[in-house]
């Protein structure tokens, strides 16, 4: 099924830019297909991204257990490279949720779509429970996600002060928890990407069946005016 969320799209736009008819006669309805086939194309990219961050927190994760397994060889550069990943793929998860959702609101408030905003909703959701895991790990450790300008800053705040006050193996088993959720919310997010994109699709294949059907029928009506059927004779 998600194989086919990340296909059908670029099927309908495909025939989407063969079949313009409709578009000629409509200048509003070549906007909105436009501005829709843009969202089809940007969340498609997204969601190759969501999937390319989960396979990197993946193999964080196993550098995180070999680090449990042998706390005492831990390298000072590794930590950081591994806590660096991990904060920066965070940072665009969130980007990435920000983002949509401002441009789902204002495509909803644009062509009053309610189900655009929907979606928005459902971003935003996503980017606040993300937010959270973070945030729960440093409030348990006494520390304020705020105080930090940015993810890996604060994963860096987290570590130090785990470490100091719980040891090494401890302030690994926190990272790696965090980590754990954080591939939740990557997965989470990229099928959301691809449910925001297969909704957006089948409407606008619809959208596009509508106004087809409302062009041939006002075709229709032109040529009967431009060339009326005569009037029997010996009628009036």
């Amino acid at each position: 099924m998600k194989k086919a969320k990340h296909i059908f799209p670029f099927l309908l736009i495909g025939m989407l830019a063969t079949n313009s008819s409709y578009a000629a006669t409509c200048g509003a309805c070549a906007r909105e297909s436009t501005q829709i086939m843009n969202k089809i194309q940007l969340v498609a990219s997204y969601a190759k991204q969501a999937a390319s961050y989960g396979t990197q927190l993946q193999q964080y994760q196993a550098q995180l257990q070999n680090m449990m397994l042998n706390p005492s060889a831990i390298m000072p550069d590794d930590l950081n490279k591994l806590t660096r990943g991990i904060g920066e793929i965070m940072s665009a998860g969130q980007s990435i949720g920000n983002t949509y959702a401002e441009v789902d609101s204002n495509f909803s408030k644009t062509y009053n779509s309610p189900l655009a905003g929907d979606f928005a909703d459902r971003f935003r959701s996503w980017t606040t429970n993300s937010q959270d895991t973070l945030g729960a790990a440093m409030r348990a450790a006494g520390l304020q996600r705020d105080s930090y300008t940015s993810d890996t800053a604060a994963l860096n705040a987290l570590w130090n002060k785990s470490q100091s006050s719980q040891g090494t193996v401890a302030a690994i088993q926190t990272l790696s928890e965090i980590n754990v959720e954080q591939i939740q919310h990557t997965r989470k997010l990229e099928d959301l990407l691809s449910s925001q994109n297969l909704a957006t699709s089948t409407f606008m294949a619809s959208q596009n069946a509508k106004q087809q059907a409302e062009v041939e029928a006002n075709q229709r009506i032109m040529t009967y005016k431009m060339h009326p059927k005569p009037t029997p004779s010996g009628k009036f």
